[in-house]
This record gives structure tokens, sequence and C-alpha cells, in this order.
């Protein structure tokens, strides 16, 4: 007598799943192998572009520009803002080859002393504390960016514009403003531009955040959440 080999019970439908599997598997490679890096690069992008929209606003975009600001102010005040070329009419032309030697290189502090430091640590304290909550401060950044301003034309230009003991002893002297006094005049005219942008949209943020709340009473989710609550209240009062 021969022995018959008894076989598992299967379920039906197990042959079918374990056929599908393989082939959904490898369907999917072709697509994954399909993608150039082009296509994920612009995934990437969009994801990058969908992330900015929900978390980038206005407020915190005119915070980073108005901090950036400042700091440059700062910075501004520890490299040299004018010197005085000497025979710089006889290097017109060839700039490119080689510069007029300078002279006389001073730091902006030595015209104004440490006014604009001050200004520039007030004005970080200011926007930190404005976008704390105390938003009106911002405005205050107007007022330091202009004396900022004024002091870069009206003090700072006056006297790095001045050629002093190197015009009578050297031929051709000529004085220039360097890179930090143009870095500490547009740093005060950006504090000047920032300063009432963000206090507005400081408000504004602040008046959707007290206006939030009040939004959940029109949903569909929370009306129907109200009504058990308010007909319990009504079956306790009739009894």
């Amino acid at each position: 007598m021969r022995l018959r080999r008894g076989r598992a019970h299967r379920p039906p439908g197990a042959t079918e799943t374990a056929t599908r599997r393989p082939t959904g598997s490898l369907a999917r490679a072709p697509e994954a192998l399909a993608r150039t890096p082009l296509e994920l690069g612009l995934r990437g992008l969009r994801a990058a572009l969908r992330f900015g929209e929900r978390q980038v606003t206005p407020a915190r975009g005119l915070t980073v520009v108005a901090l950036a600001a400042t700091i440059a102010l700062g910075a501004s005040q520890f490299t040299d803002y004018r010197a005085v070329e000497i025979g710089a009419p006889s290097y017109s032309g060839v700039e490119g080859v080689a510069s007029a030697p300078e002279l006389g290189r001073k730091s902006p502090r030595s015209a104004h002393g440490v006014t604009v430091i001050a200004i520039a640590i007030t004005a970080f304290f200011v926007t930190a504390f404005a976008v704390g909550g105390r938003w009106r401060l911002a405005r205050l950044l107007t007022v330091l960016g202009v004396a900022v301003i004024l002091i870069s034309l009206l003090v700072d230009a006056r006297q790095g514009l001045r050629e002093g003991l190197a015009a009578t002893t050297y031929e051709g002297a000529q004085a220039t403003l360097l890179g930090a006094f143009w870095a500490q005049l547009w740093s005060g005219v950006t504090l000047a531009v920032c300063g009432p942008l963000l206090a507005v949209h400081l408000r504004g943020e602040r008046a959707a955040g007290r206006a939030h709340p009040t939004r959940g009473l029109g949903r569909p989710g929370a009306a129907a959440s109200t009504f058990p609550a308010s007909a319990g209240g009504a079956e306790g009062a009739a009894t």
C-alpha cells in the first residue's frame, strides 16, 4: 500500500496573495529607478516651499532682517570706515592692477565714540521685546535707524572726507569712505524701514491669535460637541 502525504490546508486566497506580493514589489522597483535626480530635486523644492508657506511669515522675515541689520551695524564699528589715498589721480585707470597707498585709516568710533554701538545693542533688545509680545516697541527701530543715518551723514561723512595733514604733506591726497561706513549707513536705513512694517505684522499676528479660539465655534465638530452638554443641562433643568 502506498501512503499519501497529507497536504497542509491553506486558506483560500493564500496562493494568490503569495504570488501577488513579489509582483507588487517588482512593479515598484522600476518606478523608484525611474526617478531622476531632477525629479527628486523638484519634489524636495516643493516640500521646502510648502514648509516655508506654513512656517515663514512676514513678521518672522522682518525679524530676521532687523536682527541682521543690527548685527551688521555693531560689526561695522570694529573696522575702518575712512582712509586717505596718496596720489590717487596717478592711479586712475589702473585700479585693477595697483591701488593708491592709503594712510590715516580710522574706525567709526573715532568720529562718534560708542554711540552707534549703544544704538545697535538697544535695537537688538527692542526687536527681542517686540517679538516677545510688545509689538509697539518695534516702532522705536525707526527712531534708532534715523539716528544712525544722521550720525553717518552729518558726523562720520564730514570727518571722514577730511584729508587733514595728509593734504599738505602729500601730493594728490584724497580722503575716501570705506565699506564700514556704507554698512553702517545701510543698516540704519534697514532699521528705519523695518520698524513700522514689523510693528504692523506683529500686531496682525497678535490679533489673529486672539481671534483663533473663537473660530472653533463655527466648526461642525465643535457645534456637535456642544449639543449633548446643552441637552443634558435641559434634562437636568426639567427634572
